[in-house]
């Protein structure tokens, strides 16, 4: 039994977990029965060298749009036999975890944890204790995109490169109005400019920047193209616009543009680097995650052709057609992450 399970570990976790979801998924409607190859009167599923694993009824209660689960769970079994758990992952995943209960929190105090167990359904995760699991699994998924983007860096940038990747620091100041500014508000501005004519811009934010990055000498972190576009970014595409048109070493003239609370601000942007190989041997983490966030988006379906390499590599098997058709459809479509084609050793 001991060798059974350590030759089929990928088919037993996607047996268990699919069990569990069995009891947690209910479907009214669109009910079916997996066609596969056979093990004497038994379905086959999945198998890997040595041995398979039968379906037996086992996805008799999952929906036919069941393609987003599978891929889930399939990437799920994959990532976590990739990549050997370590204290600094697990250090990570725990950071990783106390932000999404706090963002949850500030969402719904009194039901953050049903809001968490909601949005790790979505992932394979059937309740709110599996958040841990879930938290782990992600950064050990980054951990495994990081590894093979290490090895095929120089061919995986080509795309971002026209992006202009690069590192920023900001000066802020707070104001009522850009336009017609307070006695107060242009001594703080006079005193900025006069500053950055005799220390270093990371001197003068320390000093002077009424931003939260003060604390850090004025240092904001990665930025390319793609944020002056993004909802997300915490920067308006002005202050980015303007980091843009510069070259490593130049500040900005004055940037007129409201935060993200909508607040009015003057700002000077200043350019650390903009070599991406530099960026890529950061020893700031935050900048090499945006940096491996920014050549994954960059470089359409590498996530799925990454995946699938480290598959190929554990030799995971499909015996049934139809489950594997579910996964590679969603990898290529719902997914938008690519398709087998783009497999590479």
């Amino acid at each position: 039994m001991r060798q059974l399970l350590r030759d089929n570990w990928f088919v037993v976790i996607i047996a268990i977990v699919i069990i569990g979801f069995i009891s947690y998924f209910v479907y009214d409607s669109n009910k079916y029965n997996v066609s596969s190859s056979k093990d004497g009167d038994k379905d086959v599923v999945m198998s890997v060298d040595g041995g398979s694993v039968t379906a037996d009824g086992l996805y008799k209660n999952i929906s036919k749009d069941d393609g987003e689960l599978l891929y889930y769970l399939y990437r799920n079994a994959v990532v976590d036999q990739t990549v050997k758990t370590t204290d600094k992952l697990e250090k990570k995943a725990k950071t990783f975890q106390s932000n999404l209960e706090a963002y949850a929190k500030q969402q719904d105090a009194n039901n953050y944890q049903t809001i968490l167990t909601q949005e790790l359904a979505q992932y394979g995760f059937s309740s709110y204790d599996d958040l841990k699991q879930y938290c782990l699994l992600s950064v050990k998924e980054a951990k495994m995109n990081e590894t093979y983007v290490d090895k095929h860096f120089d061919s995986l940038i080509t795309n971002l490169e026209a992006k202009k990747p690069r590192t920023i620091s900001i000066i802020s100041i707070s104001v009522k109005d850009a336009n017609n500014l307070t006695e107060d508000e242009q001594k703080k501005k006079d005193d900025i400019d006069a500053s950055l004519g005799k220390q270093s811009f990371a001197k003068t934010a320390t000093a002077f920047s009424d931003d939260s990055t003060a604390s850090d000498k004025g240092f904001y972190g990665y930025v390319d193209a793609d944020d002056a576009e993004s909802s997300n970014s915490t920067l308006s595409a002005d202050v980015i616009n303007a980091a843009l048109k510069l070259d490593k070493g130049q500040t900005s003239d004055w940037v007129s543009a409201s935060d993200s609370s909508g607040n009015n601000k003057l700002y000077k942007v200043y350019v650390n680097e903009t070599d991406v190989h530099k960026l890529h041997k950061s020893k700031n983490s935050s900048v090499t995650d945006s940096l491996l966030n920014a050549i994954l988006h960059n470089n359409d379906g590498l996530e799925g052709k990454i995946l699938k390499t480290n598959a190929k590599k554990l030799k995971v098997k499909f015996n049934d057609k139809e489950t594997k058709a579910k996964i590679d459809n969603y990898i290529k479509n719902g997914n938008n992450e690519g398709d087998e084609n783009n497999e590479e050793n």
